[in-house]
């Protein structure tokens, strides 16, 4: 939208004009509708202060049409520059398969005293009754040419389908688009997005690469024969940083599409889902898609077979489905929770139950179920009564300060934090319940940093000990080197901690350069130079976190798994807390990020579970 700046009191009538071209009909350039509706302006006293473009949009509905949005938010608002809008006729306002809807965004700028003025159509700005049925025609038939339109291209598109030339810009990894004569001689490889130019030239679809395909045989493998669920598929391929088409990773969607797909087996289908004039997509029965077979299978016909038996088995579930099968689950046994959920063969898990409705009890409560009050007693065997909690939680503050979710775990007079947010909703509330102070997250992420480095545990990082004099050292280094010091050569550089190491240790990168004796820069001077080196063409940008360069500071394996082992010597178990607080050790959070989880490093590491002792590792043969 472009306003014109506004014009005086003896000037015409000012008027908005409304520009809209759909990709199919070129002979309604914004350019021409422009040109049409000044002539008529000019002939009938008006004067365009406003511009308001919708180029390469629908008129099917509202959706998308930003301009149109904003057009009407202008001329329902207090003020206004424009009393009147000019459309070039009425297929350009919109080609609505409701009339009335387009009568209705009309009747809104008229009720707000704003005239919508049709420069193509014979009735111009009447609003006589004849007008309006003649009007109201036009509506019915602009909604009609999009409906047979779009029976013309399903009809083309079916028919080009059942030729075995490609419908849709996009096609499945481990395959290619090529682009051929009428003759079917190839011509060029199209990339993702890429469109044909001419109509006469047709694509069809051959097999990709072979080390792709052979990904998606592994995919086939993987999941009928080792029975990997799609999650873990593309996990494991994400660990191997096997991506597909603009170097995106292989989502779990995209595994599922794949494992449906008929091309894998060299079928091109069509028809599948029928998505027309902007109403919701929905799926066709499997006698009317249309099949070609374009080339040899990619993975053997009877593996396909098992896949989709399987995939057939694992339905994807709404809230509707859901509510369906817990239903019936209820009315077969009577009660609903998380165990009898789980074991249901016609129910889906209770994580994707939860995952839809957010909890468990949310779900029961949407079919009805009421399950019976949990009993107070299980945390360590006691029942702790709300007075015992909040003595506990006073007198852990006056003996420490403050109170984390840590320190609550390690009371003996106090049960676990869990228990707490279960029966008084959060922390927060039982200290507020207390008398006791809420610290703020960032004030409690502070006081645990300070702890970690009056422990030394921060001196670890990657792996590597980095004392302050290396730290300061290494700085040092960078600006003899560069010249410069900044957050982003710190952070790619790859042989110094990132820049938030930096801070964490000394504050700010600011007080790091002053303790490396390094010279002080204003915020001047530091913009300036960054200025200066993009001009250069020599600026270092902030990366995205998904980069592909991996990181030259690493932790060790071994390292590690030694570590775990000398620190369940030394305490007799190990544990997440035990692992934060030990100097040697990264902080729990990176050993399960390293190895997937805190249990998989146990296993690794030879740690088992102790026996009388409630989720508790240590070494073999110890009680």
């Amino acid at each position: 939208m472009s306003y014109d700046p506004a014009p005086s009191a003896n000037c015409p009538v000012r008027a908005a004009q409304y520009l809209r071209m759909s990709s199919e009909n070129q002979r309604y350039s914004t350019e021409n509708q422009q040109n049409a509706i000044a002539e008529y302006a000019q002939q009938h006293g008006y004067e365009v202060v406003a511009s308001y473009i919708d180029a390469g949009k629908s008129g099917l509905s509202l959706k998308g049409r930003d301009a149109l949005r904003q057009l009407l938010s202008d001329a329902l608002g207090s003020k206004r520059l424009f009393e009147a809008i000019l459309v070039l006729d009425v297929s350009r306002w919109g080609r609505f398969q409701n009339p009335d809807q387009a009568a209705h965004y009309e009747f809104l700028c008229r009720q707000a005293g704003i005239n919508v003025v049709y420069c193509a159509e014979p009735f111009g700005e009447d609003v006589a009754p004849v007008t309006t049925i003649v009007k109201h025609l036009k509506r019915v038939m602009a909604g009609e040419y999009s409906r047979e339109l779009s029976g013309k291209l399903a009809r083309a598109k079916r028919q080009q389908a059942e030729l075995g030339f490609r419908q849709g810009s996009r096609v499945l990894y481990g395959f290619r688009r090529v682009l051929v004569d009428p003759s079917r001689n190839p011509k060029q490889f199209l990339k993702d997005g890429e469109r044909k130019a001419l109509s006469n030239d047709k694509v069809v679809v051959v097999p990709g690469p072979p080390e792709e395909l052979e990904v998606i045989r592994r995919i086939f493998r993987m999941y009928v024969g080792d029975e990997f669920s799609i999650t873990r598929i593309a996990r494991c391929l994400a660990d191997e940083s096997i991506r597909g088409h603009a170097g995106k990773l292989l989502t779990p969607a995209m595994v599922r599409t794949i494992l449906s797909s008929e091309l894998c087996i060299g079928r091109m289908t069509y028809n599948r889902t029928v998505h027309r004039l902007q109403s919701p997509v929905t799926k066709n029965p499997e006698h009317a898609w249309t099949r070609f077979s374009a080339f040899e299978p990619i993975v053997p016909v009877a593996l396909y077979a098992k896949a989709q038996e399987r995939l057939a088995r694992h339905k994807l579930w709404d809230k509707d489905t859901i509510k369906t099968a817990l239903k019936k689950l209820l009315g077969r046994e009577g009660y609903l929770k998380q165990k009898l959920i789980e074991q249901a063969k016609d129910a889906p898990s209770a994580e994707t139950v939860a995952a839809h409705f957010g909890s468990l009890y949310a779900a029961y409560e949407a079919v009805g179920y009421r399950p019976p009050p949990v009993s107070p007693f299980g945390n360590n065997g006691k029942h702790w009564s709300k007075k015992e909690i909040m003595e506990g939680l006073r007198k852990l503050h006056a003996a420490r300060g403050y109170i984390t979710n840590r320190l609550i775990n390690k009371c003996a007079y106090l049960p676990s934090d869990n228990y707490i947010r279960r029966h008084l909703g959060s922390i927060a509330n039982a200290l507020r319940e207390a008398g006791l102070p809420i610290i703020p997250h960032g004030e409690v992420q502070k006081r645990s940093w300070e702890r970690r480095k009056s422990a030394g545990c921060d001196e670890y990082y990657r792996g590597v000990r980095w004392t302050d004099t290396r730290l300061l050292r290494a700085l040092r280094q960078l600006e003899q080197q560069f010249g410069y010091t900044s957050a982003n050569l710190i952070d790619q550089n790859g042989s110094t901690p990132k820049s938030g190491y930096y801070v964490k240790r000394f504050g700010s990168i600011t007080r790091a350069r002053k303790l490396a004796k390094l010279p002080s820069r204003s915020h001047s001077d530091i913009t300036l130079a960054a200025c200066k080196r993009r001009k250069q063409g020599i600026l270092i940008r902030r990366q995205w976190q998904d980069s592909n360069r991996p990181p030259v500071l690493r932790y060790r394996t071994e390292d590690i798994l030694r570590g775990l082992r000398a620190l369940a010597r030394r305490e007799g178990k190990i544990t997440i807390a035990l692992i934060d607080d030990e100097p040697t050790l990264p902080a729990a959070a990176t050993v399960i990020h390293h190895f997937g989880s805190i249990s998989r490093a146990y296993r690794l590491a030879g740690l088992v579970r102790l026996d009388g002792w409630p989720i508790r590792h240590g070494l073999p043969g110890r009680r």
